[in-house]
Formats: structure tokens, C-alpha cells, sequence
């Protein structure tokens, strides 16, 4: 029989391919995130190792913003993705054949590269797709999905019946089974990048704030992240505290992305990020404040509503940067700006964890929220003063 060429699938449902793949691999981002810097504690690896784990998963992502354009230039979003998922899963099957921490260090690059470069095809799918006018909430939504699938992997490890084995094992899986819809579906034609890339550099003067948010997010965000779970062990807090706490994050960030986003379509989105920058940085100064007082830890409780607070605020903001960023470009530069924009969320959360480690070396145990609360002033700071001298931006429906 004569092959007959699929008609390409409606935008909402490439919208929702791309979604529930990212979503997946996000369950086994969660089982890593927390996972990884446990066995390391278990191990009594000091913490510059552990801030070289988690720093290696960002310098990996800083390579792979360069590698993604490039592999989606020559083979197209749907093998890019595959590519990069079977390698990601390939990665994290051998963390249990090389338990070494300094394997582990390699390892986690090899994840970076593949994760960014399934993000740039996605995001730059949902950008190509979502107009203006609705890009916030597309962004958000997203986020918020994928934020869900986040606890349900952090959730897996309070669980007495998995091993750390097996958990790692779900993990690769999930890599895995990322693929199945983003190729279950055939995009419409995209206007894939052609001739050499372009440079960062003319995105990051056209969005500032977008650029500096994403940076700020992620060294910020991946230190807490990272170092976060051996951070709360060091209060005494059991596994299961430490997964409850971390999950906390996530779930402030659920209940306020939508709004957020919501109010970021209506607005000049600097004026939401920095209001939202502004509620991150208190809640980090009160977490620093309240984490350790004088007579004994804070209670579990405590920790768990400061967490969640500045979750609720950290965690919103890469989406409204993403799309304050996509409201200055035109569609056959959405690659490479995600591109872009991840690049600089990388260059952040590749210095990140191991500025923080080294603040907690000089200054004590308490100093991490100390620090993030001083990086996320300086966005506020920033994302105040650009509205201010350059005026109200409102990009067109």
C-alpha cells in the first residue's frame, strides 16, 4: 500500500505531548534531586563533593545549550528529544554501577546535556505555539504540571518498600518513557534554526530582566535544591522530614504559578517579576533567621511553611521570564532563544551550589539562605530600576 503522510496534530495536543514528555521526566528529576545528595550524606562525602554532583548537572546543561541547537538543526525536535532521553536514561542506570562520587560527577554531566536539550525542544515548542496574549498561562501551566511531577517523584523516596536501587532504576525508566508522546505525535512544520547560531548576547539586551531572572533562578534555586536535602539533614530531620520539607517548595509554587502567570499576561511582566523576587527574598532571610535559633532547632512545621513561601516565589519565576524574554523575538528564533535562556539559567546553577557550599564552609551551617537571599535582592534591585528607566513594556496580542 502506498504510505499516506499523517496530517500534522492540532497545537493543543502537540501542547500536551510536549507537556506530559516533560512532565515524566520531571518524576525523575524529583527521585534524583533528593536521592543523590541523601547517598552522598549517607556516605559522609564532605561538602565541596556534594556541591561538585550537583554542579556537574549544570555544567552538563551549560554544554548542552550549545549542543541542542545544533542536534536540532541537523535532525529535528522529535530525534533530538529521543536522543537525548536514551542517553539521560543511560546515565542514570550506571549511577548504581559507579557508586563512586567522582563517577557520579561525570555522570551527572552526561544528564545536563540530555535534559536541557529535551527542554530546548519543548519549550520552544510551547513558545512557537502559545500566542502573547496567553503565553504566561501557557508557561505557567506547564510549570505547574511539571512541578506536580516533581513531588510525585520526591514523594516516591518516603516510601520503606523502594531501595535506593530500585528507585534509580524508576528514574531511568521515566527517561525512557518521556519519549512515547512527544513521538506519539506529529508536530506541525516548525521553523527549525538554519545557518550558524546566533549569538546570546543580542537576546540578553533585548530582555535584560529575562536574562537576569533566569540566572538569578538558577543560582538560586539549584543551590537550594542540591545542597537543600543534606542541608535540613544537618538539622537532625529525618528522611522522610527532608522529603516532606523539599516537597513543600514545589507545592508553593503549584498553588501561585497560575495566578502569577495569569497576572503576568495583563501587566509588564518586570513589574511581576519584581514583585515575586521580592517575596523570594524575604522568605529566604526569615528561612536563614528561623532555620537554627538560639535552644534548638526550628520545628518541622515552621521550616515546612518558609520552605513552601519561598518556593511559592523562586520556583514561579522562570516561567514569566521565559515568556517576558519570548514576547521581544519572532517565531524562527524561539530555538535558540530557549536555547539562550536556559544557557543562562545554567551559567547560574553551574556556579550556584558551589558558592553556596562554599558560604556554609566560611560563614556556618545557617549561611545557604543567607546567600540566596542576597542574590535574589539583586534581581528585585535589577527588575526595579530597568521598569523604571525604560518605562512600561506591553508586547502585542
Amino acid at each position: 500500500m502506498p504510505h499516506t503522510q499523517r496530517a500534522p496534530a492540532s497545537p493543543l495536543l502537540v501542547l500536551a505531548a510536549l507537556i506530559l514528555g516533560v512532565c515524566v521526566i520531571q518524576v525523575a528529576n524529583g527521585i534524583l534531586q533528593i536521592l543523590l545528595p541523601l547517598r552522598l550524606a549517607e556516605a559522609a562525602a564532605p561538602p565541596l563533593v556534594v556541591g561538585a554532583v550537583a554542579s556537574a548537572y549544570s555544567v552538563g546543561f551549560v554544554l548542552g545549550c550549545w549542543a541542542a541547537p545544533w542536534m536540532i538543526r541537523r535532525v529535528g525536535g522529535v530525534w533530538s528529544f529521543a536522543a537525548f532521553g536514551l542517553l539521560a536514561a543511560a546515565a542514570t542506570l550506571l549511577l548504581n554501577l559507579l557508586p563512586d562520587a567522582w563517577a557520579w560527577v561525570g555522570l551527572r554531566v552526561l544528564m545536563g546535556v540530555s535534559y536541557v536539550g529535551m527542554l530546548t525542544v519543548a519549550e520552544s515548542g510551547l513558545a512557537t505555539l502559545s500566542p502573547p496574549g496567553s503565553r504566561g498561562s501557557v508557561f505557567s501551566l506547564y510549570m505547574i504540571a511539571c512541578k506536580v511531577a516533581v513531588i510525585g517523584g520526591q514523594m516516591l523516596l518516603a516510601s520503606p518498600n523502594l531501595s535506593a536501587l530500585w528507585l534509580t532504576v524508576l528514574a531511568a525508566g521515566c527517561y525512557g518513557l518521556s519519549l512515547v508522546p512527544v513521538a506519539a505525535v506529529r508536530a506541525p512544520a516548525s521553523a527549525a534554526p538554519k545557518g550558524p547560531a546566533p549569538s546570546p548576547w543580542q537576546y540578553v539586551r533585548r530582555a535584560p530582566v529575562a536574562f537576569a531572572g533566569c540566572l538569578m533562578v538558577g543560582l538560586c534555586n539549584t543551590a537550594v535544591t542540591g545542597i537543600g536535602p543534606a542541608w535540613l539533614a544537618g538539622l537532625a530531620l529525618p528522611a522522610a522530614g527532608v522529603a516532606l520539607i523539599m516537597s513543600g517548595i514545589q507545592v508553593g509554587s503549584v498553588v501561585l504559578q497560575w495566578p502569577i502567570g495569569r497576572v503576568s499576561d495583563r501587566h509588564d511582566r518586570r513589574l511581576v517579576i519584581f514583585a515575586v523576587s521580592a517575596v523570594a527574598t524575604v522568605a529566604a532571610f526569615l528561612i536563614a533567621a528561623f532555620a537554627n535559633p538560639p535552644g534548638g532547632a526550628a520545628p518541622q512545621t515552621v521550616l515546612l511553611g518558609l520552605f513552601t513561601l519561598w518556593g511559592s516565589a523562586a520556583l514561579s519565576l522562570y516561567a514569566i521570564c521565559v515568556a517576558h524574554a519570548n514576547d521581544h523575538v519572532t517565531v524562527e528564533e524561539t530555538v535558540p532563544l530557549a536555547s539562550a535562556l536556559l544557557l543562562a539559567w545554567a551559567l547560574g546553577a553551574a556556579l550556584g551550589p558551589l558558592l553556596a557550599t562554599a558560604a556554609m564552609e566560611w560563614f556556618g551551617h545557617d549561611a545557604l539562605f543567607v546567600y540566596v537571599g542576597v542574590v535574589s535582592g539583586g534581581l528585585t534591585l535589577f527588575a526595579g530600576l530597568r521598569r523604571l528607566i525604560s518605562g512600561p513594556f506591553r508586547s502585542e496580542p
